[in-house]
Parts: C-alpha cells; structure tokens; sequence
C-alpha cells in the first residue's frame, strides 16, 4: 500500500493528468496496446481543423473602452490561430508517429519487459546501450521541422499536441492490475551549449515538474558520466511511456563543442531506432547545415520525411488568414481590408505569420495611442519603418528571393511586443498626464482670474465709476492682457481705459455744444441783416428758408394724407 501512495503523490503533481479511458481500434495494428487505446481517435481533416482553429471572443462594445483597456484586448491577437494544408499534415505526422513508436512497446508484452530489465542492467554497470540483445520490429518515425523564426512552427506543435493529455494514469487493463504513468509527449529545449549533459538534466527537470519525482538530484549530479545519464534518459523515457520527445532549438547545436553536435544527433537516432521513441526536432534555417552528412544518412529509414516551412506564398492561404485577423479590430473606427492593404501587409512581413499579427497589432496600438482611431497604410508603414529596423535586412533579402541572400540570415530577431507596447502605452500615458496638467493649469488660472477680476472690480466700484462700464472695461483688459500681470497692472490698464472713455465723451459733448452755439449765432447773424435792410424779421427768415408758410406747409402735405380734406371740411 505505500508503494501505491507514493505513486499517487507523485502524479499529483502533473498537469492535463486524465485516467485512462481504453477505446476500440478501428486499426488492427492497434488493438490490445494500452498505451495506444488510452490515446484520443484519429481524427479525420474536419474534426482536426474545427479542434486546431481558434478564434479569439471579440465585442463590437470593446472599441469604445478607455484605450488603456484595449491595449488589453489587442493581445487577444496572440491566439489567433487560422489553420493551413501544412497543419494537418503536421497533425498526421504527429499522430502517426505517437502510435507507430507505441507499437512495439506495448508493456504488455514479454519483449518489451526485458528490454526495460536490460536497461535497468546496463544502468548499474554504467554503460549506455547502443543494440539491445533483445531484437525488437523498428516503428518508430521522428522527423524535423526547419523554418525560420516567427514562421509558426512551435505554435503549430503546441496546438496539435494540445489534442493529447499530457499525462495518463493506468490502473486496471482487460481487468488485469496495471499501474503505469504514460507520458504522451515531452518537450525539451536544446540547450545553449548544445551539450549532451545540458539536455539529460532539461530531461530529468521536465519529468521530476510532471510527475513530482526527483530525477534531477538522483541522476543529474557532476559525478554521473555523459553515458550513464544517456542510458538513465532512455530508460526513464521507456519506463513512462513517452509518446513523442519534441527537442525545440536545435539550432544550438551548432555552438557545441568539436563532435558534441554528432553525439547529441546519434542519440536521438539510438532513441527512434532502439528504444523506439519518435523525435521530433524542431530549429530554424541554422540547423540546416548541423542536420547533414552521416545523420541524414542514419534517419534515411524514417519514412517521415522533413517538413520545410518558409513564408507563406501570397495565395488564397494568405488571404485566408488576413481575412480572419482583419475582424479583431479596436479602434473606433473599422477600416474595411482592400487589396491594397492586404498586399502592403504582405510586403511589409514577407508573409512572416509572427510579424503578420504583431505589425497589426502594432499599428492598431498607435492608431489609438496617436487619436486617429483607424488603421491607415500610412500607420502600417510607420510602425514596419519603426519596429521592423533590425529584421528589414532579412525581410529585404526573402523579398529578392535570391538564395544566396537568404542564406546570410540564419535567424531571425523575434518583434518584442511587449517592448513595442510599452513605447506606444508610455506615449498615451504622457500625453493623457500633458492633457491633465493643461486641464488643471486652465483651472487654477481661471480661479486665479475670477479671484483677481472681483477685487479690481470692487475697488474700481469703490472709486465711484460706473458699474457697467467698470465691468466692460476689465473684461476687455482680461482678454487683452489676461490676469498673469498682477493686480496693480491690470488696476491701472482698467482704469487709463475707463478714463479714455470719460474722455471721449466729454469730447463729444463739447461738439455738441458748439453745434448748437453755432447754430445760434447764424440766426443772430440774420437778425441784425434784416434789420439793416429794414425788413420784417419774419419775412426775411421766410426768404431764407429759414421758416415756412403754414399753409404752403399743409399742401405740400396733402397728397400723402388723404384723412385732410375731411378735416378741412369739417
């Protein structure tokens, strides 16, 4: 029972941990193998594509959220996952090479019993296994993946291998006590060193996180040699049934020191062709030269083939995949996806899927961090001119198509998005602070000017001039002037202007009066001229057209009042 216990204890610790549930085999070759019955259907090209798609929730409402929470539901583009002829061929590969390693280690069977017994041998002597005495059929079929970075090679893996629980508990078969922890696959990071040493203590790490083991302390230490750790992987990989290895990075070898790169890949071909554990390694356009010579010799037999993945051509798949990203857009406004924009975008990415979704996302960030709130070409090519500067080079040669040039660039530097984000999240937040300060200086000055336009107003009243006036005349300087000068500047402008204006009308008046002087003094003039020619005065004024007949007056009248002649006649 304690045995039972601590086996429990450890498998707590894992993740996607599901109990075996055993399936009918339609495939004759499958059938009575635990390991392969306790594994998902085959699944057909439908039932692949509706489970490998993902499509990101997305709420029209989004659009109208506070920019700093967009910035938020941008990254939801990290998931969008649109799948391809290439994905489905990487998920048969994928599927047949799980089954077909499982095939000949059933654990059910005499051979594979003391294949374990002769590993568990050779670890105690010390020793690494190249040929084991007991002669087993074979199946197993590891492949690679070479393709640049940012192509979509690791995302593709994780969402296939998502189809598969990482971890199944075995506890009863055919009603028969079973207890076995079967690992349907493991994947490993080639070390920076591309050390055979580096890659058992990865192995060993990785299992002791899934099953809560100690490994690492048990078989990692300095004192283990490079071979016992070798055969210690390979047994331990047997022992839990791992389904596929995944080696990621395999480019690294390439700084492994003289022969290490050989000893690491004749390992892998001892684990496909002796133990029977399938391989896949995955790298980019660097590992092209490593993966050469006498090990595609020794991997001849696979029958998997490479898979080579470079951009995508601009084709219908390409259309496919702008159209499906084009919907998740958060700006305000929704720029319709023209022929003009999807061929810019090719041209700017090169049909790089990673730099695809990060020069969207990008432009979108600065589309709502600058105001404009629409994707234009004009922000497309602003964010490649500015975040693509250390990838132009490559991107510039996958645009020529010359091999030669392509050649020259290995590798490609991944976009840091989250460095991008922070420019752009950095600028919004300065320029949301700059609008706050303006807002809160608009509003202390406007305190500071009511505050100064009552006191000049009140002693100004105080100085008994007019109150309309008094508050024409600061308003005009305030405006002029504004209230920054202090009150004694602003008091003296208001004042000269309310003294200008006192002025002026005394002026006026002054014309006034010597209007109507004037005009006294015509008549006096008159006056004495009548009675110098010894003439009524009356008759006089009457030649002057000074006065009128009263009479003359009312006909001249007459014909625009028609109401007279009834009054006359009355």
């Amino acid at each position: 029972m304690q045995g039972l216990a601590a086996n429990e204890s450890q498998i707590l610790y894992g993740e996607d941990i599901v109990d075996a549930i055993y399936s009918d085999q339609i495939v004759q070759d499958y059938e009575s193998n635990p390991l392969i019955e306790a594994l998902p259907p085959i699944f057909t090209e439908d039932e692949v594509i509706e489970q490998i798609s993902v499509f990101p929730p997305f709420n029209e409402k989004e659009r109208k959220l506070n920019p700093s929470y967009r910035f938020h539901c941008i990254q939801r583009l990290f998931q969008y996952f649109q799948p391809f002829e290439k994905h489905l061929d990487l998920e048969q590969r994928i599927s047949r090479a799980i089954r077909q390693g499982y095939l000949h280690r059933n654990p059910m069977k005499k051979e594979e019993v003391m294949r374990v017994h002769e590993s568990y041998k050779a670890i105690k002597e010390g020793k690494f296994i190249k040929n084991y005495q007991t002669e087993a059929k074979r199946t197993a079929a590891g492949f690679t993946i070479i393709g640049l970075s940012g192509i979509g090679k690791t995302t593709a893996i994780e969402r296939v291998l998502s189809f598969y629980p990482q971890i199944i508990r075995h506890q009863e078969y055919q009603r028969r006590p079973f207890q076995f922890t079967q690992i349907c696959w493991m994947k490993l990071d080639c070390p920076f060193d591309g050390s055979l040493k580096g890659l058992c203590m990865s192995f060993f790490s990785e299992l002791d996180r899934l099953l809560g083991s100690n490994y690492l302390n048990k078989f990692g230490s300095q004192k283990n040699t490079t071979d016992l750790m070798m055969q210690r992987m390979a047994h331990l990989a047997s022992r839990h049934g791992i389904g596929l290895l995944i080696i990621d990075e395999i480019q690294h070898l390439s700084l492994s020191k003289s022969g290490g790169s050989d000893k690491m890949l004749n390992f892998f071909v001892t684990l496909v062709n002796t133990i029977g554990i399938p391989v896949l390694m995955v790298g980019t356009n660097k590992a092209i030269s490593i993966l050469q010579s006498e090990f595609r010799q020794a991997r001849r037999g696979s029958g998997q083939g490479d898979m080579v993945w470079s951009q995508m051509p601009k084709d219908e798949s390409w259309d496919l995949f702008v159209e499906g990203m084009w919907e998740y857009q958060w700006t305000l406004n929704f720029t319709e996806l023209t022929n003009e924009l999807s061929d810019f975008l090719y041209e700017e990415s090169q049909g790089v899927l990673d730099i695809s979704i990060k020069l969207f996302m990008l432009s979108q960030i600065r589309a709502i961090a600058s105001g404009e709130e629409k994707i234009t070409k004009q922000i497309i090519k602003k964010v490649a001119s500015d975040s693509l500067r250390l990838v132009k080079p490559m991107l510039e040669a996958l645009k020529s198509g010359i091999p030669s040039e392509i050649a020259k660039y290995e590798d490609i530097r991944p976009i840091d998005i989250d460095e991008e984000v922070e420019k752009y999240k950095a600028s919004i937040d300065m320029q949301k602070k700059i609008r706050i300060q303006k807002k809160l200086q608009r509003q202390k000055c406007h305190k500071k000017e009511q505050s100064l336009l009552e006191e000049v107003t009140l002693q100004l009243l105080a100085m008994d001039f007019d109150p309309k006036e008094v508050q024409s005349a600061v308003r005009k300087v305030f405006n002029k002037i504004g209230g920054n000068l202090g009150k004694p500047t602003v008091l003296k402008e208001v004042i000269k202007l309310l003294i200008n204006k006192d002025e002026k009308k005394e002026e006026r008046k002054d014309k006034k009066k010597k209007a109507i002087l004037s005009s006294e003094n015509y008549l006096v003039l008159l006056l004495q001229e009548a009675r110098k020619k010894k003439q009524s005065v009356h008759e006089y004024f009457l030649d002057k057209d000074i006065i009128k007949q009263p009479l003359n007056e009312f006909w001249e009248g007459k014909e625009n009042a028609t109401l007279v002649p009834h009054s006359v006649s009355r």
